[in-house]
């Protein structure tokens, strides 16, 4: 799709730029904000920040965002149109699409697969008067740096009723990771076994050590296993092995599954009370995910460690939040230390009370006074 510039906001001021015509039929125009904080201030509600004009389909058009709603109705939200930018006869036709990018330099020719289209005329708008929430946006992905990106993209009609988009072709979208967990499923030309807690797990040595560099040095290199039977793996749960391999090849977070022992476990427990047993499966999930954290890092997987520690992040209370800020230092995971901290910072003086009477805060107290002290000065902030 043709490119039509691209406008620039810095502190809720319109940057100087170079006009872009694009003639074709269709074109997409970038819109990026910097210092969010800034312009969010200097635009109140029904106050919108206006984009350069550019020319598309033999028209030209504005982005008109506003960071605080575009009427009185929509304040809390974030509004975004596109408008005609100039005197017309008749309406005209447009096909319209707006979504957030991350990095300029990774954009791709798109074509828009929404119905949003519109009809205007001189001085009419289209789009999203209530686009998100101010709050959602804020503690989005979108927001990065005080700064974010909007793109637009649009066909316009090039006959009454028309549209003439240039011809494209579905390409289906890559499936090579659903046929490597097909492998695993299959057990299809397995050549390596490895017993973990009593069960067994047959995969492939190419597809281990192509993921994983332990795995590599293990199966090919310094490390290789003498034997070519069985390799047994121990202080590990058959669970979190069978996550560990499920990542390996889907390369996505896996649901914990109960192990056989588990299950035989739960079996002779049936007249506990339900209320202790919801209580056991959280803390449970907790657990698991602290396992498969130690092993995503005992066997060089960076990735599986970053989305355990964002799954933790979640499941973060005051029972919980000591003994993963002691998995957090152990491991170096700096982000999930970061939001024990912030957890700890915000509780309530009755819920702080409580924690540092716990067992689990009284070992982080003795094993890491560095983070106490640094957690002492960030309570302090909170009071100047």
């Amino acid at each position: 799709m043709p490119y039509a510039g691209v406008s620039v906001i810095s502190d809720g001021k319109l940057q100087s730029a170079s006009v872009v015509v694009c003639g074709a039929a269709s074109g997409y125009r970038l819109f990026i904000v910097d210092g969010y904080s800034r312009s969010k201030e200097n635009t109140p509600n029904g106050k919108s920040i206006k984009s350069r004009p550019f020319r598309v389909g033999g028209y030209w058009w504005v982005i008109l965002y506003s960071l605080n709603g575009e009427r009185s109705q929509d304040e809390g939200h974030t509004s975004i149109t596109l408008a005609l930018d100039q005197d017309v006869s008749r309406h005209v036709k447009v096909q319209f699409e707006f979504s957030f990018i991350d990095q300029i330099d990774k954009q791709k020719s798109a074509r828009i697969r929404s119905s949003e289209v519109a009809s205007l005329s001189t001085g009419t708008s289209c789009g999203h008067h209530r686009w998100m929430k101010s709050g959602d946006f804020e503690a989005s992905r979108h927001l990065r740096d005080d700064n974010f990106i909007i793109r637009c993209d649009l066909f316009v009609a090039t006959a009454v009723g028309s549209f003439a988009p240039t011809p494209t072709i579905e390409v289906p979208k890559p499936d090579v990771l659903w046929q490597f967990g097909d492998l695993l499923q299959t057990k299809l030309g397995v050549d390596v076994t490895f017993e973990v807690g009593g069960e067994t797990f047959a995969a492939h040595r190419c597809v281990l050590a192509t993921r994983s560099s332990v795995f590599r040095a293990q199966l090919f290199g310094s490390m290789m296993e003498v034997t070519t039977s069985v390799i047994h793996i121990e202080d590990m749960a058959p669970s979190v092995f069978r996550a560990l391999l499920t990542f390996i090849y889907n390369d996505s977070l896996p649901k914990r599954e109960v192990d056989n022992m588990e299950e035989d476990e739960d079996e002779g427990d049936t007249d506990e009370d339900e209320s202790e047993e919801e209580y056991d499966e959280e803390d449970e999930q907790v657990t698991w995910l602290q396992h498969l954290l130690v092993a995503a890092d005992r066997y060089d997987l960076p990735k599986l460690k970053l989305m355990c520690e964002d799954e933790l992040c979640e499941h973060l209370d005051v029972s919980s939040v000591a003994t993963i800020l002691d998995l957090a230092e152990q491991y170096h995971c700096c982000r999930l230390k970061e939001a024990c901290v912030q957890f700890v910072r915000f509780l309530s003086p009755a819920k702080l009370h409580i924690l540092l009477r716990t067992k689990g805060w009284k070992h982080i107290a003795k094993t890491y006074p560095d983070v106490v002290n640094e957690l002492i000065v960030k309570l302090a902030s909170k009071f100047y």
